[in-house]
Formats: structure tokens, sequence, C-alpha cells
């Protein structure tokens, strides 16, 4: 427990800090997707839809990575 407490006093100067942020980040994504293609009124297939969710996801983590990541490193 300590260690993740140290993880998260500091997020972005260590690994397990980045990897926890990018997998709230990944939760809150995949969660507000569905629920938003829920909640609209959509023809789509559920194939579709989970491709949907995916590639959004997909986009979430390498703009993630930009950010964050490639940030640090200059």
């Amino acid at each position: 427990m300590e260690l993740l407490r140290n993880a998260l006093q500091s997020p972005f100067d260590n690994l397990l800090g980045i990897f926890i942020y990018l997998l709230l980040i990944i939760i809150l994504t995949i969660t507000a997707i569905t629920i938003l293609l829920y909640l609209i009124p959509n023809r789509f297939s559920r194939p579709l839809k989970n491709g949907i969710v995916g590639s959004v996801t997909f986009l979430v983590m390498i703009l993630w990575l930009y950010i964050v990541v490639m940030r640090q490193l200059n």
C-alpha cells in the first residue's frame, strides 16, 4: 500500500504512477463511450459499437503516450 501511495504522490516521475493513471483513463473512456452509445438512439450493430469503443480507446492511449511519456523524455 505504501508503494501505491508513493507512486501516486508523483505519478509522472515513475512507471507505476503512469500505468495507474493510464488504467484509470482507459476505464473512464470505455465507460463513457459505452454509456454514450447506449443513451444515444442509434441502429449500430454490436460489433460496430465494440469497434467504436476500441478505436476511441486506442486513440486515447496513443494521445496519452504522446502527451505524458514523450514529453517526459524531452
